[in-house]
């Protein structure tokens, strides 16, 4: 059975040792944070210094990081995965970063004989779903273990690819839960039951909205950033998307105005100012 290195133990990264663990697959883990390391720790993982130490005793390398400039961070540098990667090893970006760095990192690791794919993943209710980049043969490479950790798995197509199908999804879910922040302060400035909306007409809006806890889930800050990448590629490809501009613009104001940790939901706080604002002016 091959080892797994697992470089972030945030949300992620706590999962994947997990599952890896109940397995039975030996797993070697880098978090920068002491008491994340120490969760996979307790349970069996072994833990690295660096992320050189990393490539050195892992087969393959699963990154669970916030973006472009984490993963970066890890590749590069005297203690970084590329210094002692490995031909034959493969690295998977399991986070949301820009499709160029995949691009990059497949060239990188393809100088040193070993692969990339960048494999970003969504939540459902069934568990993950994950959509990978990257060379047919590297993929075929990754799919054991990472059909251990998904409930649905595809190969998207080349390198950068499964960035780019994660962007369309992250903006259909922010546009999908800014309309339903708007519509649910409005029902509530028109006097109705927003609880309407789910038990008479049948829209799914999510209690989350209605209420003032924003601790569970992805957190509005990775949110904007992945929306960010998408208005990035874009611009680079003359596609004119201003909806998913103004629900940027929406998450940034909640995000400054409120907690960037807050969850997705707390967009909701957005129009709860615009409304207040509205109301002193009367």
């Amino acid at each position: 059975m091959q080892t797994i290195g697992i470089i972030g133990i945030g949300n992620i990264g706590r999962y994947f040792t997990r599952q890896l663990r109940e397995a039975q697959w030996p797993v070697v883990a880098l978090d920068s944070i002491p008491e994340r390391l120490q969760y996979a720790v307790d349970r069996g993982a072994m833990p690295a210094k660096n992320p050189a130490e990393v490539a050195a005793n892992s087969d393959i390398v699963i990154l669970c990081l916030p973006g472009s400039h984490a993963v970066e961070a890890v590749m590069e540098g005297e203690t970084g995965l590329l210094s002692r990667i490995k031909p034959g090893q493969l690295v998977i970006d399991t986070g949301t970063s820009r499709p160029a760095t995949a691009v990059h990192y497949e060239m990188s690791c393809a100088e040193k004989a070993a692969a990339f794919i960048d494999a970003p993943i969504t939540w459902r209710s069934q568990g993950l779903i994950i959509m990978v980049g990257g060379k047919a043969e590297a993929f075929e490479q990754g799919k054991e273990v990472l059909t251990l950790l998904s409930f649905k798995l595809k190969h998207i197509g080349p390198i950068g690819q499964g960035q780019i199908l994660k962007m369309m999804n992250q903006a259909i879910l922010a546009g999908q839960l800014a309309v339903n922040a708007e519509i649910v302060e409005f029902t509530k400035q028109a006097g109705l039951d927003p609880h309407l909306l789910e038990a008479f007409l049948g829209f799914s809006i999510g209690e989350t909205l209605l209420g003032d806890d924003f601790s569970d889930g992805g957190t509005l800050a990775l949110h904007y950033k992945d929306l960010g990448y998408a208005l990035e590629f874009a611009h680079d490809k003359g596609a004119n998307i201003p909806l998913t501009s103004l629900v940027h613009e929406a998450f940034k104001q909640a995000k400054f105005s409120g907690d960037a940790d807050w969850s997705q939901p707390g967009i909701v706080t957005y129009w709860r100012k615009l409304n207040e604002s509205s109301s002193k002016g009367k």
